[in-house]
């Protein structure tokens, strides 16, 4: 029986640390608390079945409190396992970040196996000189086996609000069956889309689109065919990166990037992907 509680996540400011003040892990999601390599709060969501079966529905509410900054990635793919009773697999994502705070969201790409259903849903609130960094995206499928967009379903709504208004509404359906993925105007024949967004009005935000609008301009060229970049502001507190790879490896120049840009004293001053990569 699947249970009525979220998941929890309160991150808040102690002296010059963020620590984690309230947790609570609901199966099949469960958190951990590594130690960061910085005055950062660490959180990595991890799973008790290795993946997401047909009907598993994970919530989690999200706070990083005044001052506070979160680092909250996952501890490897997350897998979306085939639905053949046509149940789908649903995350729900409630986030807040509230005045002065910064929370870096890094998943790695989710990877739907054949006949999975996956729906997500992330809304999150930023507060005065909040910031926040969010990565989604997700592969093909498993194409070491010939999975190859063999999935049934897989959506990912996205709603970034401050207190005046929504300034990103992302909104993504991909149905195989009914339109192939292949065709040029979708993946082409690239098997990973991978899109960051980062919002907010802040010290860190401004440091964040310095740093990877420098380090991403040499990365447009059109010679790199196994990565295709782009990124905008298409408002003075949103910048979106968007790209699509031929592999989750082709994706390195941008973790690259990324990662530098985050460990800059600005924003958490240490790079929470080294001890993973």
């Amino acid at each position: 029986m699947m249970s009525s509680l979220s998941s929890r996540i309160e991150v808040t400011r102690n002296g010059s640390r963020s620590v984690l003040t309230a947790c609570r892990s609901v199966a099949p999601l469960k958190l951990l608390n590594p130690a960061a390599q910085g005055d950062y709060c660490a959180v990595v969501l991890s799973s008790y079945g290795g993946g997401m079966v047909e009907g598993d529905a994970t919530t989690l509410c999200v706070r990083c409190g005044e001052g506070a900054s979160l680092y909250l990635g996952t501890q490897a793919f997350t897998k979306v396992y085939k639905s053949p009773n046509g149940i789908p697999c649903k995350q729900i994502i409630s986030g807040e970040v509230k005045a002065g705070g910064l929370a870096v969201i890094l998943p790695d790409p989710v990877v739907p196996y054949s006949r999975s259903i996956f729906q997500q849903e992330q809304t999150w609130h930023l507060g005065p000189d909040a910031c926040l960094v969010l990565a989604d995206g997700h592969t093909a499928g498993r194409m070491a086996f010939g999975e190859h967009f063999a999935y049934t379903s897989y959506r990912s709504d996205i709603t970034i609000h401050t207190a005046e208004r929504p300034i990103l509404i992302e909104r993504y359906y991909s149905e195989p069956g009914a339109l192939s993925p292949t065709h040029t105007g979708a993946f082409g024949a690239y098997n990973v889309v991978f899109n960051i967004f980062i919002a907010g009005n802040s010290v860190s935000f401004t440091s964040l689109v310095k740093s990877l609008s420098q380090t991403l301009t040499p990365l447009l060229k059109p010679s790199q065919d196994s990565l295709l970049l782009s990124f905008a502001s298409p408002r003075p507190d949103l910048f979106v990166i968007r790209s699509l790879a031929q592999n989750v490896e082709c994706l390195l120049p941008l973790y690259t990037a990324l990662r530098d840009a985050i460990a800059h004293p600005n924003v958490l001053g240490a790079d929470p992907l080294a001890r993973k990569y």
